[in-house]
């Protein structure tokens, strides 16, 4: 990542790979929408973020710098730096990465703190739950917890996004297995599976690819940002879900799933199909 980047093409071609330009062009989404980005903290004082940004203790951390650049792909303004999704949509930032300090990376929570993060996204209205991080126990554990906290979402009729995860790792993830959850691994311009992405069969079953190389967005002290990884990738599809919601808020969260995966009993393979807005929007009626 490199600090104060300028804003490149790299975003606008994300968008057109996705299909995200032409439901962008719709609407910045319905304030109806709740979007909750459970990651690390925001730094609030950054005029392109919401005035729910949580607030970072240290604007030179790790966790600030994420959360702040998640955030932002999502919230920030149309016609600045970042992507800018669902900027129209309401905005919950639910921290969980830690703060130790500039040169000290802290980029993981536990199973049960995310457990607890996405209960408390639930309870605060969220229609849509971002999961841009890593957790601090081997990826081939169960987290009864974190399985309770998805169910949960899933009862309450929200759609949760992960991100696949970028240990390079081929093969099962039981932590990240939960049936209702959206893992996405991240792809180049093109559409090419990126090599650091984990992937496996429950990633392509009931996965999505999106874009997760050199993309723009915000950073602390009103800056901006090149990041690349599947935390990057993960927000293409919540923002999808999230505006596929403001055209229809009535549709139950099955349906705006559904259309998100256009599920195919056919998918063998462990890289999953690439995110396509156009046509889960077709899918939908909209």
């Amino acid at each position: 990542m490199t600090q104060a980047a300028e804003p490149s093409g790299t975003n606008a071609r994300s968008l057109r790979l996705t299909g995200l330009d032409a439901l962008m062009a719709d609407g910045e989404g319905d304030p109806a929408v709740t979007v909750a980005v459970i990651d690390g903290p925001a730094d609030g004082g950054h005029p392109a973020l919401p005035s729910t940004a949580s607030s970072c203790r240290s604007p030179t951390s790790p966790a600030c710098l994420h959360g702040t650049f998640v955030l932002g792909m999502l919230a920030a303004p149309r016609g600045g730096g970042a992507p800018a999704i669902c900027p129209g949509c309401t905005f919950v930032s639910r921290p969980v990465l830690c703060e130790p300090g500039p040169g000290h990376l802290c980029p993981e929570t536990t199973p049960a703190a995310l457990a607890e993060a996405v209960e408390d996204c639930v309870a605060a209205g969220a229609r849509v739950i971002n999961i841009s991080l890593g957790l601090a126990t081997p990826i081939l554990q169960r987290s009864p917890a974190f399985d309770a906290a998805i169910d949960h979402a899933r009862d309450r009729g929200v759609v949760v996004i992960t991100a696949a995860g970028n240990h390079g790792r081929i093969g099962p993830a039981p932590l990240m297995a939960h049936p209702w959850l959206v893992p996405v691994a991240a792809c180049d311009t093109h559409g090419r599976p990126r090599s650091p992405s984990n992937l496996g069969i429950g990633i392509g079953r009931r996965g999505l690819l999106a874009p997760g190389l050199d993309i723009v967005s915000t950073a602390p002290r009103g800056e901006h940002a090149r990041m690349s990884g599947t935390s990057v990738a993960a927000p293409f599809v919540t923002g999808t879900a999230a505006l596929l919601w403001s055209l229809r808020p009535a549709l139950p969260a099955v349906r705006i799933r559904a259309a998100l995966l256009r599920p195919d009993a056919a998918r063998r393979s462990i890289v999953p199909p690439r995110l396509d807005a156009t046509a889960a929007r077709h899918t939908l009626g909209l």
